[in-house]
């Protein structure tokens, strides 16, 4: 019998520790996309208006969100701010998820990605 406790208790905690990292790999791919939209975005806000490098990060966005598969992502939010002298363009990402992590004790309910160019 004391096998068998054993046994279950380490099977519950191998079990815990490959949802933790398939959902923490999740994570992090969501983090790298939201820093490549930002870094690309403040780039072309460099070169163009402010108006088109919002409407190409959210075009990004909306194309990155459809890839993802059992994660619920509302409010994407995207802005495009300038420097003082007009030679920094700054873009803050900003997204609103939920069930990302299936683990009660890790909330993380945004993940936001900031670009300076």
């Amino acid at each position: 019998m004391k096998i068998f406790i054993v046994f279950m208790a380490l099977l519950i905690v191998n079990i815990s520790i490959f949802t933790y990292k398939a959902d923490y790999s999740r994570y992090t791919y969501l983090q790298r996309a939201l820093d490549n939209i930002a870094f690309e975005t403040a780039e072309i806000a460099m070169f163009a208006d402010e108006e088109e490098a919002r409407r190409h990060a959210e075009e990004l966005l909306n194309y990155t969100i459809r890839g993802l598969k059992n994660v619920k992502v509302k409010n994407p939010v995207c802005i495009v701010s300038y420097g003082d002298e007009e030679e920094i363009a700054a873009v803050l990402i900003s997204i609103d998820v939920e069930s990302l992590f299936r683990f009660p004790r890790l909330p993380v309910t945004t993940i936001t990605a900031e670009r300076r160019f």
